[in-house]
């Protein structure tokens, strides 16, 4: 209930028997009416400062916000830039291992590659070089067998040549003996004819009875038949037996048929280094 000052002055109270003193009383009431006035004045006044003191506190409550806006606002930026730049720093370092863990794994590539490719080269190079080695040894072998073999011919040749060369030797021997006794018989044949003849002219002479220059004549002319006469039949004994004692003339060989140019830069075989 609220009592103003008024009230407390204009407060009537009942009459009775013996009560209190009336001016005792008023001045109590008016005493506690200015005493009564002045706390109102006094709460008055300090519901204004209270007031003041609220909208100061409220205007301190809102920088005291605002502050601590700003604040949290800093604190949440400042979080913010540190967690971007955590996040900043741990993608760039996670991009640098990774940049790093390509770099080495594209030198490891080309690094495996070139090895590879040097394996493989050197591999290519080394059965190259055994094939060809192969081909040599294979080479080698063929000419040593060609070796033998050509050997073998040439010595067979050689055998089947001084056989004919001895078989030769005994025909050219037979043939002597048989040249010999032919020139031999021719001989034995133009002594009997020569034999005749002058029997036949002897007696022809003998029969005719000629004038006597005839017989010179006559004599003359059987010189001449005589020096006419085909010299195989008139040969001596000597010169048969020195032409039997030539060699015999081989028969001419068989034309070949013509080989082709040579190349002279052509390195020379085996068989032109026996000719």
């Amino acid at each position: 209930m609220k009592i103003t000052p008024l009230e407390i002055r204009q407060k009537e109270f009942e009459r009775n028997f013996r009560g209190y003193d009336k001016d005792e009383v008023n001045a109590f009431l008016q005493t506690m009416s200015q005493e009564w006035e002045r706390i109102l004045e006094e709460n008055k006044d300090m519901r204004y400062k209270l007031n003041a003191s609220q909208k100061e506190v409220d205007k301190m409550r809102e920088v005291e916000s605002s502050l601590y806006k700003t604040l949290k606002t800093a604190e949440d930026t400042g979080t913010n830039i540190i967690e971007q730049a955590n996040k900043s720093a741990e993608l760039k370092v996670r991009e640098a291992n990774l940049k790093g863990e390509e770099i080495i794994s594209d030198a490891r590539a080309r690094a495996n590659k070139i090895l590879d490719s040097a394996k493989s080269k050197a591999k290519n190079i080394i059965d190259e070089m055994e094939q060809r080695v192969q081909q040599l040894k294979q080479r080698y072998q063929e000419a040593e067998n060609e070796y033998d073999d050509l050997l073998f011919h040439l010595k067979n040749a050689a055998q089947k040549a001084l056989q004919e060369v001895e078989r030769a030797g005994q025909r050219r021997s037979s043939d002597i003996q048989q040249q010999v006794q032919e020139a031999s018989n021719v001989r034995e044949e133009y002594n009997a004819y020569i034999s005749k003849q002058t029997s036949e002219f002897e007696e022809e002479v003998v029969n005719t009875t000629p004038p006597a220059p005839e017989p010179q004549i006559i004599e003359e002319k059987q010189e001449s038949e005589e020096d006419h006469w085909p010299q195989q039949e008139a040969r001596s004994e000597p010169e048969v037996e020195a032409e039997s004692e030539q060699p015999v003339p081989e028969p001419e060989p068989e034309p070949q048929p013509p080989h082709p140019p040579m190349n002279h830069t052509k390195k020379k075989s085996f068989f032109d280094e026996i000719d």
